[in-house]
């Protein structure tokens, strides 16, 4: 317990003295070590703000997410990244093409929150959260988020307060429709923006990049392999869009026997024939859209990964009894997506929930959701497989009553 100013004082330096190893590289620990770690430094910090730094931190963040997406537009991350000591204004400006003046004030507010490293009057550098802009995914998000995210959770105190604030769960009505003042429901938009759906497909991979999957606590042979042979439907992907998580299983289990097939939408599957991913040699591709009977019969595993809560429950249930008509009592169906605790739900899965909320109308779900939903579509849990912390993810695994 902190009970002097000179303690309090003493602490601050020791956690000064941490951030700077950290920012160095020196301090090496495990991922859960580094989570609880981070989450109690969180908690820290909003347990020492006064009413004022809460309000002025709640209103204004909005401002982070634009200026980023200016960083990200003019590469000024990746120009401050491949500097080795640091670099001026000046020069910053000479190389991203923006006024010096104005390039002065955002790199100010970005020291000011720990998205650059400042340590001279005329002097910056890049840091951890500077390089996380470097990445693929530090490229996609910031502008898919602003352009087709953003607008519909903006718009949603006021569809909320014209609506008697009653939970969405209508895919044709919703801050999504208030927000980008058009008639079409999500995926409609997407497909009449193709940037947007570029980015859109883009971050559904890159979203999970070093995050554990299913495929790191799922046990595939004893489960799903005993007995198969080349011509057994081993692993089905259901919406799996470019392949990603077929490709992995693939090269996670070369030597098991069986087909692995990959159902998208038409537009969707045409694309990965066109333009296949390297690695997807050997996998089959199918037109499948999961509103009509699942046609490939007797499956191992029907997966399907973060697409159900892109959907209100009832068209989860209408989905899942599709899925249903191609099952055997030796399939399984493989429902991969976020499994909310009732109590501490992480602040990664909760921000998610929101988005679902106001961009399709649907949901994150708790298992007793869940098991509610599989329930009526006929469908029972066998097991749960909890695999992503930060993200409250597991593979629920359900067979035929």
């Amino acid at each position: 317990m902190v009970a002097t100013v000179v303690e309090a004082a003493s602490l601050a330096g020791r956690l000064e003295s941490l951030i700077d190893d950290f920012r160095r590289g020196s301090v090496s620990m495990k991922a859960d070590d580094r989570r609880r770690l981070s989450e109690t430094a969180r908690k820290l910090s909003f347990a020492l703000e006064t009413p004022g730094d809460t309000i002025h931190r709640v209103t204004m963040a909005a401002f982070q997410l634009p200026l980023v997406c200016v960083g990200v537009e003019r590469k000024l991350f990746d120009v401050l990244a491949g500097v080795e000591d640091t670099a001026t204004n000046q020069e910053l400006a000479e190389k991203t093409g923006v006024d010096p003046v104005l390039l002065k004030r955002i790199l100010r507010y970005y020291q000011a929150f720990d998205i650059v490293s400042q340590p001279g009057d005329d002097a910056y550098t890049a840091n951890n959260i500077t390089r996380a802009f470097t990445t693929p995914g530090g490229h996609v998000a910031p502008p898919f988020y602003l352009e087709t995210i953003i607008p519909s959770a903006i718009a949603l105190p006021q569809f909320l307060r014209e609506n008697g604030y009653v939970n969405i769960d209508n895919t044709n009505h919703s801050s999504w429709q208030l927000g980008h003042q058009t008639d079409k429901s999500f995926f409609p938009w997407l497909e009449a923006n193709p940037k947007q759906m570029e980015l859109f497909l883009q971050w559904m991979k890159l979203q999970r990049d070093d995050l554990p999957t299913f495929l790191d606590v799922f046990d595939v042979r004893q489960e799903l392999a005993r007995g198969s042979t080349d011509s057994t439907p081993l692993f089905v992907d259901i919406g799996g869009a470019l392949g990603h998580q077929c490709i992995a299983f693939k090269k996670k289990y070369p030597d098991i026997p069986g087909r692995i097939i990959l159902q998208d939408q038409q537009g969707v599957i045409q694309r990965v024939r066109e333009n296949p991913l390297p690695g997807f040699e050997g996998i089959e591709t199918q037109v499948y859209d999961f509103f009509t009977p699942q046609p490939l019969k007797g499956a191992r595993a029907y997966y399907i990964s973060h697409v159900l809560h892109d959907w209100p429950d009832h068209t989860c249930v209408e989905i899942l009894k599709n899925l249903k008509a191609g099952m055997t009592e030796e399939s399984k169906l493989l429902i991969d997506e976020m499994v909310l605790p009732e109590r501490g739900a992480q602040w990664r899965s909760v921000q998610y929930d929101i988005i679902m909320g106001t961009s399709l109308a649907a949901m994150e779900r708790s298992y007793n959701d869940w098991a509610a939903i599989i329930d009526r579509a006929g469908l029972k849990i066998q097991m749960v497989w909890k695999h992503t912390k930060e993200l409250d993810e597991a593979v629920i695994v359900a067979i035929l009553k």
